[in-house]
């Protein structure tokens, strides 16, 4: 199955036992290539700082800034690093169980289930904007949990009184087929119109109020 990792293979086997069958994976991804420069000047921040923080112990390092090169490298490593950190969170999964949802798995005490009883199968949509631009900065919600990194897509539904949203690049349709099926399967009623209702996807070009 396309995107199955590690982390995957381990929610598989902590939720399984629970949850049955993993049906499908969707991913949603967004590197924030925007965040690299300024993270490359804290760096150097970090870097000039300690310059003079580090005593100055022998004659073979006489004054501040007397080695350039490992001042530089050693800035642009430490801004590489802040770097890497935004990339924990550039990079989601929805996962497709028989028995539910279940996203930010990676750590138990972080994972979200959310079982097929407790979504509202005429709530499921799919969203879309007419310029590309994530959907999710356009829907507006008194509770509303974001579950993907961005996408040109959205899945959005509603359960446990909030409005859940998995932004992805990948055409919502095979997700949205899984999560038919499995809702079917575990017996929601009005969970074989889910397709209908939630295809073709809804364009806005606005802020738009879920409530």
């Amino acid at each position: 199955m396309r995107g199955r990792n590690w982390l995957v293979r381990g929610a598989e086997q902590r939720l399984g036992p629970e949850l049955g069958e993993l049906r499908f994976i969707a991913s949603s991804r967004h590197i924030y290539w925007k965040a690299l420069l300024p993270c490359l000047a804290v760096g150097f921040v970090f870097g000039v700082i300690g310059e003079f923080i580090t005593p100055i112990r022998s004659t073979r390092n006489p004054a501040h800034f007397s080695d350039p090169v490992l001042f530089v490298v050693a800035s642009i490593l430490t801004g590489l690093l802040l770097w890497s950190m935004t990339l924990l969170g550039s990079f989601r999964k929805l996962l497709v169980f028989q028995g539910g949802l279940v996203a930010r798995y990676a750590q138990p005490r972080t994972t979200i289930v959310i079982p097929w009883k407790d979504i509202a199968p005429e709530s499921i949509k799919a969203v879309t904007t007419p310029d590309g631009t994530d959907p999710e900065r356009r829907l507006v919600a008194s509770r509303k949990v974001s579950l993907g990194a961005a996408g040109r897509q959205a899945l959005v539904f509603k359960a446990l009184g909030s409005y859940w949203i998995f932004s992805t690049d990948d055409e919502p349709a095979g997700l949205l087929s899984a999560v038919q099926q499995s809702m079917v399967d575990a017996g929601v009623p009005g969970a074989g119109q889910v397709m209908a209702g939630a295809l073709p996807a809804v364009a806005v070009g606005t802020r738009t109020a879920l409530d």
